[in-house]
């Protein structure tokens, strides 16, 4: 890896020695992020501060994944069913770009964040309002523009949640504490997409109940944290923000960070073995396995529960003992491979209670994949000081392999006269081990 670029902090001066720093006041260790601060300090992270994060997360996620899974849908047909698969598509795509520009820029303004109100906090607030105007604008759009935009508060809520509460847990939890909170916050998108579809089983297709009460979940976790959280307020002028340095909001120098870049690309990889399967397995169901439409509905739902359901069991026990031994490299190799094993499995099912066990396979593999790579990406930060901007970009690894998947797919499918899923996860699972072996390449972290 390239040595980081030197500080001013590390050159010699020319000036008399200052006096040794006193062990409260040592600089943190390389790639470990900023140090816990004293107990009974205002920055100290008070007691349940995980357990804060995991409602806030969980409940943007139901919010949001409850919009993408259902909701969405059920506006645009009440609002044009000839229509409504043209009208999810557009304004998916819309908010598809809002997510990559949205994502590195809420976290380096948060970075930068001089409010009184503290760092974080403001923007804990800003998307629990972007949620209760999006929901609010999702029930009562007249029309295509209005579920557009609908979608895009929604969408900005989210992105404001994850960034944001990310960023908070690494200014305030230490390397060898993050274990349990950062399998959460990578749990979160499935845990919400669990939370928001079992609350709207009991209504049907009314869209008051299946829009509000989501919402109300990260409304309420969103400020909850805001206000139970000690986030004191940023003294330091940061610099100014001119042409280069916003340019520098979408971009990591790999040659300076060589780390970080490696575990982009395993995230990217990675995610993109889960895409695969993810994004085909309806057709899958359908065209490989002879399902019959009726059934579908409540064989998706059955691999949710089953895939979540296990990715909540190991994530936090895995997390744990990632915490306890200190490494997480090994772990994301494992994962990987696990992954790799589901997708096999998968491309290779011939009924779909097979397809089930393919899918628990895959559902340990995030589970142990979760519970550890997000927290050895914090210790790889290019600024542990400011994690915003660069915890934005790496998320941006989680939404592209969704592009990626979806451009190379129908030519993976065509192998062999047409609808080969088999090549399809193969390629995933191959993707899968690819991501797991870059992370052996990081170095900073073990």
């Amino acid at each position: 890896m390239t040595p980081r670029t030197e500080t001013p902090s590390s050159r010699t001066s020319a000036a008399p020695p200052a006096p040794a720093p006193t062990a409260a006041a040592a600089p943190p260790a390389a790639g470990t992020g900023p140090t816990l601060p004293r107990p009974g300090s205002p920055a100290a992270p008070r007691r349940g501060l995980v357990a804060l994060l995991a409602f806030a997360i969980i409940g943007a996620g139901a919010a949001q994944m409850s919009a993408a899974l259902l909701t969405l849908t059920l506006k645009a047909t009440a609002l044009d069913a000839a229509s409504a698969a043209t009208t999810i598509s557009i304004s998916s795509a819309i908010a598809g770009a809002l997510t990559l520009v949205a994502l590195p820029t809420v976290g380096a303004l948060s970075d930068r964040s001089r409010s009184r109100l503290g760092r974080r906090r403001p923007f804990l607030l800003f998307g629990a309002l972007a949620f209760a105007a999006g929901g609010t604008a999702l029930v009562l759009a007249p029309g295509v523009p209005a579920l557009v935009l609908a979608h895009l508060l929604l969408t900005l809520g989210f992105v404001t949640a994850h960034v944001t509460v990310t960023a908070l847990m690494t200014d305030q939890l230490p390397a060898r504490r993050r274990g349990v909170a950062t399998a959460l916050i990578s749990m979160s998108t499935a845990l919400g997409a669990l939370l928001g579809m079992a609350v709207s089983v009991p209504f049907g297709d009314a869209l008051v109940p299946l829009v509000g009460i989501p919402t109300l979940f990260a409304v309420a976790g969103m400020t909850t944290l805001a206000l139970a959280v000690r986030d004191p307020q940023r003294t330091q002028v940061p610099p100014r923000l001119d042409l280069r340095r916003t340019l520098g909001l979408f971009w990591v120098d790999p040659r300076r960070h060589a780390s970080f870049t490696w575990v982009f690309t395993s995230r990217m990889l990675v995610f993109s073995g889960v895409a695969a399967l993810n994004a085909y397995q309806a057709i899958f169901l359908l065209q490989r396995l002879g399902m019959e439409p009726a059934r579908l509905g409540g064989a998706i739902l059955l691999t949710v529960i089953v895939n979540a359901g296990i990715t909540l069991l190991v994530a936090p026990l895995v997390g744990r003992l990632s915490d306890r031994l200190d490494v997480r490299k090994p772990f994301v190799l494992a994962a990987a491979l696990i992954l790799a094993l589901g997708l096999v499995l998968a491309a290779s099912a011939p009924s779909f209670g097979f397809y089930l066990v393919a899918c628990t396979v895959v559902g340990l593999g995030q589970g142990v994949y979760f519970s550890v790579e997000l927290s050895l990406a914090t210790q790889v930060l290019p600024d542990p000081e400011n994690p915003g901007k660069d915890l934005g970009i790496l998320k941006i690894a989680d939404n592209l392999p969704v592009t990626i998947v979806a451009a190379v797919a129908p030519a993976l499918l065509a192998i062999g006269g047409g609808q080969n899923f088999a090549a399809l996860f193969l390629a995933g699972a191959l993707a899968a081990v690819a991501g797991g072996l870059a992370i052996t390449l990081v170095r900073g972290a073990r």
